[in-house]
């Protein structure tokens, strides 16, 4: 994917938040567990959910925070998120700009999102809002491409042609080059139980399929259920979830 359709599919890839919602997987307990207790969520004043779609990581972690506060682009996003009835306020507004004062901020996390930031301007607002020694949290779920049928899927859906990463990409080098320390990385094993029609929803859901032309579309999609016309229902879609922890330099 190149630098000009990445900040097209980076919103309007996202448009439909109902559909994201109905069919984009949760998080693994084990993740979240490691993520509120290493960046000390519980302890601090306000966290920041950015990019949080349609809430569904900024669920996981509301119980663990005194303020929660989420920040999406994508008003398709911000009104499914309002329909989930979370108790969170959701703003307006863009990772690489944030309507937060100065060291205002003790947790920024990043839930299925940080590859469709400009890492350096992202990394710098995040520094200028976040306390000395804040925290950063990022979280992917990733298909689980060593199986067989879900490489497959990936190669139907065009993914290692138009993906905005790759899947596994270690983003160490760039939290470091951002001015983060203490980084850790750590990985976790997923699945999310689906039927065939969530499958098509949840592959509609990936952006650049999301703006493509209805025939282009369709094509994926015959293609999809051709691959899983077999499977008994429900089946279970493998995922790594990887997490990222690190800090802002401490006072």
């Amino acid at each position: 994917m190149n630098e000009r359709q990445r900040p097209l599919n980076g919103v309007a890839g996202f448009a439909d938040g109902a559909r994201y919602q109905s069919a984009r997987p949760g998080y693994p307990v084990a993740a979240v567990a490691h993520m509120v207790e290493t960046l000390k969520m519980s302890n601090a004043r306000c966290v920041v959910d950015v990019a949080a779609g349609t809430g569904l990581f900024t669920r996981e972690i509301a119980a663990f925070c005194s303020t929660l506060i989420a920040v999406e682009p994508s008003e398709g996003m911000r009104v499914e998120f309002d329909r989930q009835e979370l108790g969170v306020p959701v703003l307006d507004g863009m990772a690489e700009s944030l309507p937060f004062d100065t060291h205002s901020v003790d947790v920024v996390t990043v839930a299925q999102a940080f590859h469709w930031f400009d890492p350096e301007k992202a990394l710098a607002e995040f520094s200028r809002v976040l306390v000395a020694g804040g925290g950063l949290g990022l979280v992917w779920n990733e298909r689980d491409e060593s199986i067989g049928w879900v490489d497959e899927l990936s190669h139907v859906m065009q993914w290692y042609n138009k993906r905005p990463y790759a899947v596994g990409m270690d983003f160490i080098p760039i939290l470091e080059a951002g001015g983060l320390a203490r980084i850790e990385m750590r990985r976790f094993r997923h699945a999310q139980l689906l039927d065939k029609e969530t499958l098509l929803r949840r592959v509609l859901t990936t952006s650049y399929i999301a703006v493509m032309e209805p025939e282009e579309q369709q094509t994926i999609l015959d293609e999809v259920a051709r691959l899983v016309s077999g499977f008994d229902e429900p089946f279970e879609l493998p995922y790594v979830t990887t997490t990222y922890c690190a800090w802002t330099p401490g006072p």
